[in-house]
């Protein structure tokens, strides 16, 4: 019988990609409000504000 010293790595790995994955979602979603405000486009940052808080809420 043999035992699995590591039986979390592929799930750990997973999360990790993920965790990546939300963090430049996130810095995406940032620099594209910044510059939705600088163009004076309020309605798109306040869909793109609203995208950003439930990742982040999310996480």
């Amino acid at each position: 019988m043999k035992f699995n010293r590591f039986p979390k790595r592929g799930r750990h790995k997973k999360t990790i990609m993920e965790a990546k994955q939300n963090v430049n979602e996130i810095l995406m979603l940032q620099y594209r409000i910044k510059r939705y405000r600088s163009m004076g486009n309020g309605a798109m940052c306040q869909v793109l504000n609203g995208k950003l808080h439930k990742l982040l809420n999310k996480q």
